[in-house]
């Protein structure tokens, strides 16, 4: 039998290619067209899970790293100064995790997440939170704090409310999926979400 050669089959039918506009997009590509987000995928997400959950610990802690950067920066510059560069950095820091990285480090997730900032995942589980509330009381407070101790000097006050109000427009409900001349979009879920919200 070795010898014998089995009769050659016909190859398959080839399987009709769907185009890629027909894929259901994932949660995360949803965003922002109602209620097409799934309140317990969004609840089970360990992205934001533990802002949404935190107790009164999780401020406690944050203000104090605040106020032992502020000890740490006053040892070096003045109040005005130390200020401000709290301000800026809490700014720049809080932008780049809250209203940057997008995704989610589940990765039993399976990328429903990717095209959405921490900040949307936590603002899309459709509750109010204590973590929602101090993320954005402590920005107006290192901004005040920021303009009182350079006794609203201009060249300080640019700095400071100028970054109180991109930290505080990013975190608007009506910012939730905007790119913004197109930084920061990703690629394949961001392409037509201009065109569908401004149509």
């Amino acid at each position: 039998m070795s010898g014998a050669h089995s009769p050659s089959r016909p190859p398959p039918p080839l399987r009709p290619r769907g185009s890629s506009h027909d894929i259901p997009r994932t949660y995360s590509g949803l965003f922002g067209d109602g209620n097409d987000l799934l309140p317990f995928e969004l609840a089970r997400n360990r992205n934001t899970e533990w802002l949404a959950n935190a107790g009164w610990q999780l401020p406690l802690l944050y203000f104090c790293v605040i106020f032992m950067v502020q000890l740490i920066l006053l040892s070096f510059w003045e109040m005005k100064e130390a200020c401000t560069m709290i301000n800026i950095l809490h700014g720049v820091l809080t932008l780049l995790y809250l209203h940057w990285i997008k995704g989610s480090p589940d990765v039993f997730e399976q990328g429903e997440m990717n095209a959405m900032t921490c900040w949307e995942q936590l603002d899309s589980r459709q509750e109010t939170s204590n973590a929602k509330r101090v993320l954005f009381l402590v920005p107006t407070i290192l901004c005040y704090a920021a303009c009182h101790f350079s006794d609203y000097e201009w060249h300080y006050l640019i700095w400071n409310v100028g970054i109180w109000l991109i930290c505080t427009l990013a975190k608007l409900p009506f910012m939730n999926g905007v790119r913004l001349l197109g930084i920061n979009r990703t690629t394949g879920i961001d392409d037509d979400r201009g065109k569908r919200k401004f149509q």
